[in-house]
């Protein structure tokens, strides 16, 4: 049998590459041996597969090695790698490898008490109870989540809920339907090198997503200093890993410091504003992505182009891993164990599944973060001389297509208003749909919200102030707005009730995230 391995990139784009390929030859008598052959990417190897089994390791310059297990099974040859596909004339046996540039990020365990002075590289993880690990702040409790329900009316004169159209103290256990996984995006960290990549924060979900793998991606609110550590490109000093206080003058408990560009992460879709939960709690089943900014930049992912590399490479590691699957739930588990992100098993369980060929992405922004949103709506291409595209680009139109939601999170774009409706008026087009959700701090009473319009918009308003909501004649944008006093409550008031969000914790603009997402993510995507 001919066996002959081709390598590409998410692209379609043919890669040189070394590959290895273990596999059983016969030896002197009876002797079998396994041996590993080196050949290039579409050299053929030529010989008795002996077992019928072949294992494969992918080594192409710049991206993340790819491995594989080939095999036969009942007359049939199948892989354990979702990114490889088998196929057999005859007596040739072609094998099509995709490899990504996309990585688990550095991880690191370092016992309390243990002084720190410098970056340590890598996100800290930790163990916690039953021998578990997780990053540190990448909880996965059980939680009970209040949610807003469609329309949003309630009572105007009651307290807190009570103001809402809601299902209350719904259960989310989270731990039974994913897991938070940190990624590295773009050329690896190596010895001599300048090249830039980034964090990626990813909720993988458990329960198969179906044959349209759906997205949320999610903009968070720009990061700066002295919040998070300053940085400039290519971003391989203070971002991703840099620990506040600062270089310290001396050495510092590890258990006082924190990583803000990992934690922000962690506050928005996990333990703060529980962005994760929301969704679940709305019937939602997506894979999140959160690409978390270098120091003020967003790097190519506000460009269209640049975001759809950034999917097709997530969605890629994922699948390959064996962290999502389309039509069952792997029987692979993520690891954080001793400190080190890997799967477990590793390798070995053949699958059917495949990359899946189309995605339904919703595209979220909150706060300031909404202006890579409107990047997004009006942006193609990225710097091409800073990024090179060979890592960071795609093209566009397939991503394009795939967008079906836009939520704007009680979003400010830098260039006003106006910047921002013209935005998305273009965008909402087809089955597009946008949602959007205002508080009196980014929506200060124009006559017109400029996308909604203002006949059919239907106000409740009483003690607690008011709140909007109303649907554009087109049915392609919806809108959600806020008096500030609607969203804020009173720890002291002896009607407060303690809640998943929590009335009185947050002041109006900080609480459109906490029950926004869940709102959403009620309405099917188109």
């Amino acid at each position: 049998m001919r066996l002959t391995v081709t390598v590409r990139d998410v692209n379609g784009r043919p890669l040189e590459a070394d590959v290895g390929v273990v596999h059983a030859e016969r030896g002197p008598g009876r002797q079998v041996d396994e041996v590993i052959t080196h050949l290039r990417a579409g050299q053929p190897l030529e010989g008795e597969l002996l077992g019928h089994r072949v294992g494969v390791t992918v080594t192409a310059a710049d991206f993340t090695v790819e491995r594989a297990v080939v095999a036969e099974a009942a007359g049939r040859w199948g892989t354990d790698n979702p990114a490889c596909t088998v196929r057999v004339a005859g007596d040739a046996l072609d094998v099509e490898v995709t490899v990504g540039c996309v990585r688990f990020a550095p991880t690191v365990y370092l016992p309390p008490g243990t002084a720190l002075s410098d970056n340590p590289g890598a996100a800290y993880v930790e163990q916690v109870g039953g021998g578990a690990w997780i990053y540190r702040g990448g909880w996965l409790n059980d939680e009970k989540i209040h949610r807003l329900s469609e329309p949003v009316f309630g009572d105007p004169d009651a307290v807190e809920w009570q103001r809402y159209h809601h299902e209350p103290a719904m259960p989310v256990r989270l731990a039974d339907k994913g897991t938070f996984v940190l990624l590295e995006y773009g050329f690896p960290v190596g010895v001599g090198r300048r090249d830039p990549r980034f964090l990626v924060l990813v909720w993988a979900p458990r329960p198969p997503v179906g044959t349209t793998c759906p997205v949320v991606v999610f903009f968070s609110p720009t990061t700066g200093p002295p919040a998070y550590p300053a940085d400039s490109h290519p971003f391989l000093k203070n971002y991703p890993y840099a620990f506040l206080p600062l270089r310290p003058r001396k050495p510092v408990p590890v258990e006082q410091t924190r990583q803000p560009y990992v934690d922000l992460g962690f506050n928005y879709i996990d333990t703060g504003y529980k962005i994760v939960y929301q969704l679940l709690a709305a019937g939602r089943n997506p894979v999140v992505v959160m690409p978390i900014q270098a120091s003020g930049s967003w790097g190519p992912v506000a460009a269209q182009s640049g975001m759809a590399r950034l999917l097709r490479e997530v969605v890629r590691f994922l699948y390959a891993r064996g962290l999502v699957a389309g039509r069952f739930a792997s029987p692979a588990r993520f690891s954080l164990t001793g400190g080190r992100a890997q799967m477990v098993p590793g390798e070995g369980l053949l699958t059917q599944e495949r990359l899946p060929e189309e995605l339904a992405v919703s595209v979220s922004g909150f706060s300031a973060g909404i202006n890579a949103v409107v990047g997004l709506c009006l942006t193609e291409a990225f710097d091409k001389d800073t990024y090179a595209p060979a890592l960071f680009g795609a093209p566009a139109g397939p991503f394009l297509r795939q967008w079906r939601e836009l939520w704007d999170v009680d979003g400010v774009d830098a260039s006003g208003w106006a910047h921002m409706t013209a935005a998305f008026q273009r965008w909402a087009q087809g089955r597009r749909r946008l949602r959007m959700y205002h508080s009196q701090d980014t929506y200060h009473g124009q006559t017109a919200n400029g996308l909604v319009e203002q006949e059919r918009i239907t106000r409740r308003s009483g003690k607690a102030g008011f709140v909007e909501q109303g649907v554009s004649r087109d049915e392609h944008s919806m809108w959600v707005h806020f008096s500030n006093s609607y969203l804020i409550g009173d720890v002291k008031d002896p009607r407060h009730q303690v809640t998943i969000p929590e009335f009185g914790k947050l002041d109006a603009h900080h609480m459109v995230p906490a029950i926004a997402f869940g709102h959403a993510a009620l309405f099917p995507p188109p």
